[in-house]
């Protein structure tokens, strides 16, 4: 037998092998650090979910006519904005509803939410903060603990809803509905264990 000729193909038979071992191998250290950084990227979304949030101090949307005047205006102390849904949550939140120059209605409350793209606002009560709104030199004001405004300047209110005329009348009820933006809620309507006191009333 040739020792020679045996080390040779035995040599070659090593080489062969090796390179798709190495290759395996290299695979499983690749699928293994995958892995790995897989379940370290899921780990950190768990302690940080929103790491994709931008989070905007004196945030403000805004809606104008054709001849560039402000119809309504929201601003909010504090937005956080979700790139890609474009939702924001809100902190200390107020919209106000103009006419020209002329503040015609504010609505405020501690938190609510937007849509960027829907302009559908829902505001909400916190803690014994309820969601106010407030007409012109205070011809109206109604409380509730939720305000839901559409971009038709509609709005429905649920919750323990109040609306006070000073010095006309006060209407209780758990939903009420209309039109916010002239400051004197139009077309309003209280729906559900409606109670209504008339006369000379104070807040």
């Amino acid at each position: 037998m040739n020792l020679p000729s045996i080390n040779r193909n035995l040599t070659k038979f090593v080489g062969a092998i090796s390179i798709p071992a190495a290759i395996m191998a290299f695979w499983f250290y690749a699928m293994n650090e995958a892995n790995k950084q897989v379940k370290e990227f899921n780990a950190a979304q768990k302690v940080r979910p929103n790491t994709d949030e931008t989070v905007i101090q004196n945030y403000e949307l805004k809606e104008v006519d054709d001849a560039n005047q402000v119809r309504w205006l929201l601003a909010a102390e504090r937005g956080v904005l979700e790139p890609i849904s474009h939702d924001v949550n809100l902190t200390h939140v107020h919209v106000d509803y103009m006419d020209g120059k002329v503040l015609k209605m504010r609505v405020s409350a501690p938190i609510g939410h937007t849509n960027e793209n829907t302009r559908l606002v829902n505001l909400s009560s916190s803690g014994n903060k309820l969601v106010e709104a407030e007409g012109e030199e205070g011809k109206v004001k109604l409380t509730a603990k939720k305000i839901e405004l559409n971009k038709k300047n509609q709005f429905q209110a649920t919750g323990g809803v109040n609306i006070i005329w000073p010095g006309v009348a006060k209407v209780i009820g758990n939903l009420a509905e209309g039109v916010l933006s002239s400051g004197n809620l139009d077309n309003v309507k209280v729906i559900g264990n409606t109670h209504a006191l008339i006369g000379s009333l104070k807040e």
